[in-house]
């Protein structure tokens, strides 16, 4: 699979520090995947790092090809879970 980064990807997972092989392990083996509510080209793959969960929201392109729009570690999710 080929993981693309649109430019805000690029910034945002910098400023975040997310390493690239979190958002490749997130993104081809999430825990949970769920369609946006306003843009059903667009999935959130969801993960477990460590003690936090990663979202990574992107677009298949292809069968083989995800265009990542944007990644953070979701908050509210470590608050559901305790």
């Amino acid at each position: 699979m080929t993981i693309k980064l649109t430019k805000h990807a690029k910034t945002k997972i910098g400023q975040r520090n997310i390493k690239a092989d979190d958002i490749r392990k997130v993104a081809l083996k999430p825990d949970l995947t769920e369609p946006d509510k306003y843009d059903k080209s667009l999935t959130h793959f969801i993960g477990k790092i460590g003690d936090r969960f990663l979202r990574i929201i992107g677009r298949w392109k292809s069968k083989d090809d995800l265009l990542v729009i944007s990644a953070f570690f979701d908050r509210r999710l470590k608050r559901k879970e305790g």
